[in-house]
């Protein structure tokens, strides 16, 4: 971050009487950032613009999904020294870490990532505050047959009240050679439970059900279905970060092509920092989202959504009240 030092401003004053008349520094441009904390990833919605509604890739439709970001500083020449030149930006779904880190038996491959990397066209916002990044890596997982051998995962996926120890693991681990995990992918009050079956593996103790922070675990829910083995990915384009001094990185939009083996959907995303359920009784409460101490900008244009339309019971986010950025009053 640059900075500037005031250096003997009293001694400038008395050398030169316009001194007093002067306008005082105005305060640097911040550099590109993202809304970021463990607990407190994006609340973001998906809204179709290409692609079949009823094809499982049109499923996120009119959905809220947790995602999380990090920006930072490569290494410059690969001596640990930060490339200040340059600011990467990494965007993962709640879904897509969910598999990777022990919700399904995946391809260990190390080219195959669960999480999308690009470059901000420059370090610094745009002159109307926005930061760019045009294209990033595809975010890829590879789902394999249950038997296969995968690499299965500790933990759940992340996101406040994200799974903990436990989450829908099985009793099954990831097959014959794979490493079962110790729990699944529970969300915010997942599955819990004692687990489902899991894989088909010898190996592998599924957890018990942890609830994670703020979820409140079942006793033996069914959980969800297993996939089907193959490729699912996610493909981020023109990401942009709306950053100032009083909204540091909290709202973003951006378009994400999701695909698997036989079908793809295109979506618009729009993204709300930090993370703050809504939801009172099951219902829908706007007055959560517009509460100062809750920790959104007041300045914001917000709502209380469903995380899943399409069920009774469901979690609530505050979300951004507006298509696109920025989203103000």
């Amino acid at each position: 971050m640059k900075r500037r030092w005031l250096v003997g401003i009293a001694g400038l004053a008395a050398l030169s009487p316009l001194a007093a008349m002067s306008p005082g520094c105005s305060q640097p441009r911040p550099e590109c950032t993202v809304g970021t904390a463990s607990y407190y990833p994006y609340a973001t919605t998906f809204t179709l613009i290409d692609g079949d509604a009823e094809s499982s890739c049109g499923r996120k439709d009119g959905t809220v999904e947790r995602v999380g970001m990090q920006v930072y500083n490569p290494d410059a020449n690969g001596d640990q020294v930060p490339d200040r030149e340059t600011k990467l930006v990494a965007i993962q779904t709640e879904e897509f870490g969910g598999w990777y880190r022990g919700g399904a038996t995946i391809d260990p491959n190390p080219d195959l990532n669960a999480f999308a990397i690009g470059p901000f066209a420059a370090v610094e916002p745009d002159d109307n505050n926005i930061c760019t990044a045009p294209s990033l890596s595809a975010a890829e997982v590879v789902v394999l047959p249950t038997g296969e051998g995968g690499a299965g995962g500790e933990g759940g996926a992340g996101g406040e009240g994200g799974a903990g120890e436990g989450g829908a693991g099985g009793e099954g681990g990831a097959g014959e050679g794979g490493a079962g995990g110790e729990g699944g992918a529970g969300g915010e009050g997942g599955a819990g439970g004692e687990g489902g079956e899991g894989g088909a593996g010898e190996a592998g103790a599924g957890g018990e059900g942890g609830a994670g922070e703020a979820g409140a675990g079942g006793e033996g829910g069914a959980g969800e279905p297993p996939l089907e083995p193959g490729s699912r990915k996610l493909e981020w384009s023109n990401l942009r970060v709306y950053v100032t001094s009083a909204n540091l990185g909290n709202q973003f939009e951006a378009e994400v092509t999701y695909s698997e083996e036989s079908c793809t959907a295109r979506y618009k995303v729009v993204g709300l920092w930090p993370l703050v359920p809504c939801g009172n009784k099951g219902e829908p409460d706007d007055t959560i989202c517009r509460d100062p101490l809750s920790g959104i900008s007041p300045d914001l244009k917000v709502k209380c959504a469903a995380v899943d339309p399409t069920q009774e019971e469901t979690e609530h986010f505050c979300v951004l009240d507006s298509p696109s950025i920025p989203a103000f009053k």
